[in-house]
C-alpha cells in the first residue's frame, strides 16, 4: 500500500504530532508499505528525532518551504506540488486541523478519489476550541468540509469520538458515526529495559515533561506542589522554555527513568503521549481527568499503575500525596503494571496494524460500492 501522511510541522519542539506521525509512518514502513511524510519546513530546518528515525527506516520525508501567512502554515510550494505527489498514493492521511496543509491535502485527496484518513488529534476538544476561538470560527467551514469528505475519522479515545460526533454540524452528517474508528496512539519503547530508581538516592523525583501551554495545567501543578512539597522530594519540570529545558532521545529516556512519579496536570488532552512513555519506563503516573487515562486505576489488562484525578489543584495534590506516601517497592509494583499495559496495548506495530486493517476494510468497501 502507498500511504502519504501530511502534517503541518515536524520540528523537535513541535509537540505530539512531531513524534506521533513519524512513528506511525515508521511502523507502517516496517510492515512493508511505501510511506511518505509531507510537511511544511525548510530543508535547513532541524527535524524531530522521530522524523530522523523514520527517514533511517526508509520513510520518505518531503519538505515544502514556508510562505506567508505563517498563522495557517501556508506554503506556495505545497499548493503547487502536493496534488501530483498524492496522485500516486492509495491512502492520504492528514494529522491535526486548522492548517493549510491539512485543508489542501483533503481537497487534493478528494479530487484524486483517494482514501482520506483524518486524525484530528484533539483539535475538536471543546476546551481546546475555546483557545483562539475567533480564529477557528473564521476557518471552521474548511474543517467541516474535510470532516464530511474523509473516508475514515481516526479518534484516539472514546472522548474524541464524542467530540467528532457533536462538532461541526455532525447531526446532519449521517455517515459520520460509521466512519469513526477509535484506535489509541502508540508509544516508542525505551531502547532497553527500564531500571528502577536506586533506593540510595537522597531525593525522590516527581517529573513533568511537556510543553508550557495553558492547556497543560502547569499552574495547577505548581500550586499543588506548594501544598505537598516535603523534604526528600523535588519537582523536575522539563520542556521548551521550562527550567529543565527540552530533552529528546536517550536524554529524555534517562530523565523519565530517573523519576519516581510522573505527573500530567492537563486541562484537556485527547491522549497524553507522555503518560504512555512514562508507563513504558516503569514509572507510575498521576494524570488528571483532562486526559482519557482512567485505566491508570486498573482494569482487565493490568492492575493499577497510577492515579486519575480531578482537574484541580486539590485533585492533583491529593494524588501526589498518595503517591509520595508509598514505599519504593509499592511504586515499583505500579510501574511494572504500567509497563505491562503499554506492551499489551500501545506498541506502534500493534497500533499501525489496527489502523491498516480498518483502511483495507474501507478500501474493499469502496471498491464494492463502485462495482
Amino acid at each position: 500500500m502507498q500511504i502519504v501522511h501530511i502534517v503541518a510541522g515536524l520540528s523537535p519542539e513541535g509537540g505530539g504530532l512531531s513524534e506521533l506521525v513519524p512513528r506511525l509512518a515508521s511502523a507502517q514502513r516496517l510492515l512493508g508499505h511505501e510511506v511518505t511524510v509531507i510537511t511544511r519546513a525548510r530543508c535547513s530546518d532541524k527535524l524531530s528525532l522521530a522524523a530522523r528515525d523514520a527517514k533511517a527506516a526508509g520513510v520518505k520525508v518531503v519538505r515544502f518551504a514556508p510562505s506567508w501567512p505563517d498563522a495557517v502554515f501556508f506554503s506556495w510550494e505545497l499548493l503547487r506540488m502536493l496534488r501530483r505527489l498524492i496522485r500516486s498514493a492509495e491512502v492520504v492521511h492528514v494529522h491535526g486541523n486548522w492548517t493549510f496543509p491539512v485543508w489542501w491535502a483533503c481537497r487534493c485527496a478528494v479530487r484524486e478519489a483517494k482514501t482520506l484518513v483524518m486524525s484530528p488529534q484533539g483539535s475538536f476538544d471543546p476546551v481546546r476550541l475555546s483557545y483562539s476561538a475567533w480564529k477557528k470560527r473564521l476557518v471552521c467551514r474548511l474543517d467541516a468540509w474535510c470532516l464530511r469528505h474523509a473516508s475514515v475519522l481516526h479518534a484516539t479515545a472514546e472522548c474524541e469520538r464524542e467530540w467528532l460526533l457533536r462538532d461541526r454540524g455532525a447531526a446532519s452528517d449521517v455517515g459520520r458515526e460509521r466512519r469513526i474508528v477509535v484506535i489509541p496512539n502508540g508509544v516508542a519503547l525505551p531502547p532497553d529495559v527500564p531500571v528502577a530508581a536506586a533506593d540510595n538516592r537522597k531525593e525522590r523525583v516527581v517529573l513533568y515533561l511537556g510543553r508550557n501551554h495553558p492547556l497543560k495545567g502547569l499552574d495547577l501543578l505548581e500550586e499543588a506542589w506548594r501544598r505537598v512539597a516535603r523534604p526528600g522530594w523535588r519537582l523536575d519540570v522539563y520542556g521548551p522554555g521550562l527550567p529543565g529545558g527540552f530533552v529528546e532521545g536517550p536524554e529524555k529516556w534517562r530523565v523519565m527513568r530517573s523519576a519516581d512519579v510522573f505527573v500530567l496536570p492537563t486541562r484537556s488532552d485527547n491522549f497524553g503521549i507522555a503518560v504512555a512513555e512514562a508507563l513504558a519506563c516503569g514509572v507510575p503516573v498521576v494524570c488528571t481527568r483532562g486526559a482519557p487515562w482512567q485505566e491508570l486505576e486498573g482494569d482487565g489488562v493490568a492492575g493499577r499503575c497510577g492515579w486519575w484525578c480531578d482537574v484541580s489543584v486539590e485533585g492533583i495534590a491529593t494524588a501526589l500525596e498518595t503517591a509520595m506516601a508509598l514505599s519504593n517497592e509499592e511504586r515499583r509494583e505500579l510501574g511494572r503494571n504500567g509497563r505491562a499495559r503499554v506492551l499489551a496495548r500501545y506498541t506502534w506495530p500493534a497500533v499501525a496494524g489496527l489502523l491498516l486493517e480498518r483502511l483495507s476494510l474501507d478500501m474493499r468497501r469502496g471498491a464494492s460500492e463502485r462495482e
